[in-house]
């Protein structure tokens, strides 16, 4: 849940580039599929800047594997 927290709480702040940054940094592809999940359900400000920065970072961890 600290994905989707630091997310939330950047795009509180409206800085989505930090939310953006936060979610292409993570490494967990489960928290970040948690997140997009929460992210596509809700009407939050800003989520789609990050739906693309969780989408992108899902690829490129499905390149690694």
């Amino acid at each position: 849940m600290g994905l989707t927290v630091d997310v939330l709480q950047d795009l509180d702040l409206h800085d989505l580039q930090a939310a953006a940054r936060t979610a292409l940094q993570e490494t967990n592809a489960i928290a970040l599929i948690e997140l997009l999940e929460m992210l596509w359900s809700c009407d939050v400000e800003g989520a789609n800047a990050v739906i693309d920065a969780v989408l992108l970072r899902l690829q490129q961890l499905r390149a690694l594997r």
